[in-house]
């Protein structure tokens, strides 16, 4: 298994590069992805952990030539990763402070 990061650095590219090619195999299957700027940023979300979503997974397969696994990516849904339940749940919560806060200040406004 190597890291996302690792099979960037072995196919000698930047992160630029890096971005530069899975747009165009985007672009060569015909699937919408995010502007260059905003896909460097996720791949360095990536590379330090964030899991990606679709169509990103399978672009990012296929850009390095490795199967998820063993570019460290756990598809696992998140519903069978309990250990992840209680970040989740603080998440929501938080989320749902906010969206609450702004809507009070609404009906204030």
């Amino acid at each position: 298994m190597v890291s996302l990061r690792e099979a960037r650095r072995d196919k000698g590219w930047s992160q630029t590069a890096a971005v530069a090619r899975l747009r165009e195999l985007a672009n060569a299957g015909r699937v919408e992805v995010a502007s260059a700027a905003s896909l460097k940023t996720q791949l360095s979300r990536w590379e330090n952990g964030t899991v990606p979503e679709e169509p990103y997974r399978t672009l990012l397969a296929e850009l390095y030539g490795r199967e998820l696994g063993e570019l460290g990516i756990d598809v696992t849904p998140h519903w069978e990763r309990s250990h992840e339940i209680p970040d989740l749940l603080t998440e929501i919560r938080d989320e749902l402070r906010t969206i609450s806060g702004l809507l009070r200040e609404q009906r204030r406004g």
